[in-house]
């Protein structure tokens, strides 16, 4: 219970705006912070951009957050995620495609076997916003609509998006099983 009280301190002096709280907050949730925003980013700059970003919003409405909205860690991980999300837009990766019937087969979670590591060199092949879509379904769990909700693409975009995934990284994946 310590670790929960400790938070509850650490909330309370990041809505006084006080600085040694909000460094103790920030310090406190960098590490897990920062692999999210690492996943969606291919240089280690963008990433810490965005998580800084996305803190900056954490600490701005940290009042407007209530033990009613779920646990504080998962409050503060969907707005660090929704900064790297909007990043990603304002970026100008592409909202609308052409694309024509994609058929999508359900191969399961390629990327469930392999270390964190791995997973980077993998994503850091794909163009930003079919890795962006990669990790919120893969890595992030998300159905294909909820994506399409969440980044203002279309489903058929979304579905586009993972047959390139797929496209893209089935040879490396075939190289990595085989050893």
């Amino acid at each position: 219970m310590l670790q929960l009280e400790e938070i509850k301190e650490l909330i309370k002096l990041c809505a006084a705006n006080d600085r040694l709280g909000q460094e103790k907050l920030y310090r406190k949730f960098y590490p897990a912070l920062f692999l999210l925003c690492r996943k969606f980013f291919p240089g280690q700059e963008d990433a810490l951009e965005a998580l800084n970003d996305g803190m900056l919003k954490v600490f701005t409405n940290i009042g407007k957050y209530s033990d009613d909205k779920g646990e504080f860690f998962n409050w503060v991980y969907t707005v660090v995620r929704n900064t790297a999300l909007d990043k990603l837009k304002t970026a100008g990766w592409p909202r609308h495609m052409e694309v024509g019937e994609v058929l999508i087969a359900d191969e399961g979670n390629p990327l469930k076997t392999l270390e964190s590591a791995d997973i980077y060199k993998l994503l850091d092949v794909l163009p930003p916003a079919t890795r962006a879509i990669c990790i919120l379904y893969y890595l992030e769990g998300f159905t294909i609509p909820q994506i399409s909700e969440q980044t203002d693409i279309a489903a058929g975009t979304v579905k586009w998006h993972l047959s390139e995934v797929r496209k893209r990284l089935k040879p490396v994946l075939l190289e990595h099983y085989k050893k």
